[in-house]
């Protein structure tokens, strides 16, 4: 048995799926590069690369993401692994023609900022999309490079049911915040209208989330009458659904199939990270 096959070759890489809310047109954006070089050039993508063998998994994340797009993103988090043996086989050896398996480690991340965009040498272009849960096609590139239009549909799909659970739509507001930018946040990505009463009183029953705020932002713009209550994110924590989304049962049901589908394999884990 030769040494390719006793070992045969496997390339770790990233890929980060960066979200971001325009509040002018109040849609949610996910950040897209094209490629100028091979394989899939002149294709959009996720950013993303190969991880070195001197950093751990976030750590490549974050170094390729500043370097493909120039900005920083306020939140990365793992969510899952993707290990189809078709989804990118890289030729390592030319005069063999020796391919080798690449596993790739996608990322959830939040940008938060205004920078503007850089482009690197093996970039076209980049660019923000627009990405409603309606008519997902109308607006993202169908022939993205490799997988990456799977694993984009996944993590939007999975951001949206995170809301339910968890306590990341914080993530995507200032330091300091209102309830009532809390409620843009989930009608913004869910594409809902929700009943303020209803909503801040579930908000404010979430321990150990949001705490009131003595002070506000510096910069906020003076106004007559009573003066917005402020807040301030104490943690995300993990909670049972807070609310549920009114047009989410069939997202949560496509959640439930995948999972189901995990279960029943061996060969490949998600990579989940709180």
């Amino acid at each position: 048995m030769g040494v390719s096959e006793r070992f045969p070759v496997s390339l770790n890489a990233v890929n980060v799926v960066c979200f971001k809310i325009d509040w002018q047109e109040k849609m949610l954006n996910v950040l897209l590069v094209k490629r100028s070089i091979s394989p899939y050039k002149n294709k959009w993508s996720l950013p993303g690369g190969f991880v070195q063998g001197d950093e751990t998994l976030e750590e490549a994340a974050r170094r390729i993401f500043v370097d493909e797009t120039g900005i920083s993103p306020a939140y990365l988090s793992q969510f899952r692994s993707y290990s189809d043996t078709k989804r990118d086989k890289r030729i390592v050896n030319q005069r063999s023609g020796q391919k080798a398996r690449v596993v790739t480690t996608a990322f959830t991340a939040i940008y938060t900022s205004d920078e503007e965009l850089q482009l690197n040498e093996e970039s076209e272009d980049i660019r923000w999309f627009k990405i409603p849960r309606r008519y997902f096609s109308r607006y993202i590139p169908e022939d993205m490079a490799f997988d990456h239009h799977d694993i984009l549909l996944e993590a939007s799909n999975r951001l949206r049911i995170s809301l339910e659970y968890s306590g990341l739509a914080t993530r995507f507001l200032p330091k300091h915040f209102t309830l009532g930018q809390i409620q843009d946040i989930y009608e913004i990505i869910w594409e809902v209208e929700l009943d303020p009463a209803n909503f801040r009183e579930k908000l404010t029953n979430v321990e150990g989330w949001i705490k009131e705020s003595k002070a506000g932002p510096k910069d906020a713009e003076p106004r007559r009458g009573k003066p917005p209550t402020w807040y301030k994110e104490h943690d995300i924590p993990q909670f049972d659904r807070m609310i549920t989304n009114p047009n989410g049962a069939v997202i949560r049901e496509k959640e439930s199939e995948y999972q189901r589908n995990l279960d029943n394999l061996t060969g490949e884990i998600p990579v989940i990270k709180n």
